[in-house]
């Protein structure tokens, strides 16, 4: 308990002191966040709101690793650090700017790829590239390294895009993210991760309707990419897209989106990621949001409940 215990409350304390001091000096310097033109005409209202709460999960994720300074820990404190740091560098462009664009996809993809391949190496060098693969039924599936160094990087990138993709509506992204974070960083034994995951809770009360601040893509970026780094240090890679399922049902609505316009000019969707289909289809933003989550805390213990009856954790 007390491993766990002092990373979360310290993460807890540093977002409960740094989000309010970030709100207070977005509204004095009158900057905050870029609505896109072509998005919901009822985000109109949130222009303006401060942005870059993800630095207080990035400051947290820090501390955290005071607690266990291991080569293990430092490999999460790379990625984190990494995906945060293009993330920041992505809020900082729109808010300087003034405008909703950043750095460019393409930029945010390529990034993140070296990044991933930095943390996949650093793992592999100090012995901790987990090849065998836990999945259901207690079976230990062994990958080739290749295979595993594929399907890690990939889930390192995605997870961060899906995450930031789903960081559409008030408490949307973080709501969605606790209940896997909570699992994976429990299943890694992650400090870093852990830290975050206290710094996360104090954040989503601020970012819950009507949202104070949002956390940008300074930690959409970084969840995501702990997301999947904690399920690679754990060896539950396989098990992700099922703890994380809203945010592969989200990734996967903008996919089909895209394909569906290209190939036969008609939409599937009213608007994606899927959140904007169900906004545009007249439901509340609270009822989005709260059916996201439920969803998400479903799937992580039916993950949970399905791994421990099968034997496969």
């Amino acid at each position: 308990m007390m491993p766990t215990l002092w990373p979360f409350a310290t993460g807890f304390v540093i977002a409960a002191v740094l989000v309010p001091l970030l709100i207070q000096w977005q509204r004095r310097a009158a900057i905050g966040q870029q609505i896109y033109e072509d998005g919901p005409k009822t985000h109109a209202s949130k222009q303006g709101t401060p942005t870059l709460g993800g630095l207080a999960l990035l400051a947290a994720a820090l501390a955290g690793f005071a607690f266990a300074p291991d080569a293990r820990q430092g490999a999460q404190l790379l990625l984190v650090g990494g995906a945060g740091a293009i993330g920041a560098s992505d809020d900082l462009l729109k808010l300087l700017l003034r405008r909703p664009l950043g750095l460019k996809a393409r930029w945010k993809f390529a990034l993140l790829a070296v990044l991933g391949i930095a943390y996949l190496v650093v793992l592999q060098r100090e012995g901790f590239a987990m090849l065998h693969q836990g999945w259901f039924g207690g079976v230990a599936i062994s990958l080739p390294p290749w295979l595993w160094a594929g399907l890690s990087l990939c889930a390192i990138v995605g997870a961060a895009n899906a995450v930031n993709l789903t960081d559409g509506l008030d408490g949307l992204a973080a709501g969605s993210a606790v209940p896997p974070l909570l699992l994976l960083s429990l299943g890694a034994l992650s400090s870093v991760s852990i830290a975050t995951l206290g710094a996360l809770v104090v954040f989503l009360w601020f970012n819950k309707h009507p949202a104070q601040i949002f956390m940008g893509d300074t930690g959409s970026l970084l969840i995501g990419a702990l997301l999947a780094g904690d399920a690679i240090a754990a060896g539950w890679l396989l098990l992700l897209p099922l703890v994380g399922i809203v945010f592969v049902i989200e990734a996967l609505s903008v996919m089909l989106q895209v394909a569906s316009f290209q190939l036969t000019g008609k939409r599937i969707f009213k608007m994606s990621p899927l959140h904007h289909h169900f906004e545009l289809s007249g439901w509340p933003e609270r009822r989005i949001v709260m059916l996201f989550v439920a969803v998400s805390a479903a799937a992580t213990l039916a993950t949970v409940g399905g791994a421990l009856f099968s034997g496969a954790i």
